[in-house]
């Protein structure tokens, strides 16, 4: 099957798995990503709170799953098998994988339609800037170092073989081929990441969810989950572009 890369008028969807996000960044993130985006799927991963009635709410959301038991942390590929499964049957040209806790900078919405449209570039991969304990600071110390660069936009070509990593946690967002398959590049763009943005008592939760749902260290070195409970690390204020 031949595979198409159209260089105008791209489709971009983003999807977005949530679990009990009402409280927390869900409608900063909606209010962003629309302003960019043509469509939004969304996987509900058995929220109890009102986090589906928000997503309703927006126009831009085309689709919506839900599942009365959560998957994550047991099962994560599981999530991002069915999420992309839905993403794909809404005929996406390009997807943006976009957490409910995660926005790109304000530039973004500058650049975004120059980087799908056009023929050469199948993925790209953004520094991820994870903000502790506040929305004006970043982590810079350890392994939250913004130096690592994830794939999460990518063009969705029906011809393509995509392949996923099968990790119950920590297995990426993306098909786990892109990189070694497809011709990709990294992006100057930022992903500002509010997970850690909360209180103390929010990263000893966050904590608790990992060591107890990886306790042998499979997917993630002990010593990086240890690092959520330092009691003084480095950050750095944020600066839009």
């Amino acid at each position: 099957m031949t595979m198409i890369r159209k260089e105008i008028n791209n489709k971009l969807t983003a999807m977005m798995q949530v679990r009990n996000e009402g409280n927390r960044y869900l409608r900063m993130v909606l209010d962003d990503v629309s302003q960019y985006v043509d469509a939004i799927v969304i996987l509900d991963d058995g929220s109890t709170d009102d986090t589906v009635a928000i997503c309703k709410s927006y126009p831009k959301v085309v689709s919506i799953g839900h599942s009365h038991i959560s998957l994550y942390g047991i099962n994560e590929s599981v999530l991002k098998k069915r999420l992309f499964q839905r993403t794909i049957a809404t005929s996406p040209d390009w997807i943006l994988a976009i957490d409910a806790d995660e926005v790109l900078e304000n530039r973004a919405k500058e650049h975004i339609q120059s980087m799908i449209n056009q023929t050469h570039t199948d993925w790209y991969g953004f520094r991820f800037y994870h903000f502790w304990k506040s929305m004006t600071h970043y982590r810079t110390d350890k392994l939250w170092a913004p130096f690592h660069y994830g794939p999460r936009l990518f063009r969705y070509m029906a011809g393509a073989t995509y392949r996923w990593n099968d990790q119950a946690l920590h297995g990426g967002s993306l098909p786990c081929n892109l990189v070694t398959d497809f011709p990709g590049a990294p992006s100057d763009l930022r992903i500002k990441h509010y997970g850690y943005a909360g209180s103390q008592e929010e990263l000893q939760r966050k904590y608790n969810f990992y060591v107890q749902r990886d306790p042998h260290s499979e997917f993630c070195p002990r010593s990086h989950y240890d690092s959520i409970l330092d009691e003084n690390p480095i950050l750095e204020p944020w600066e839009e572009s």
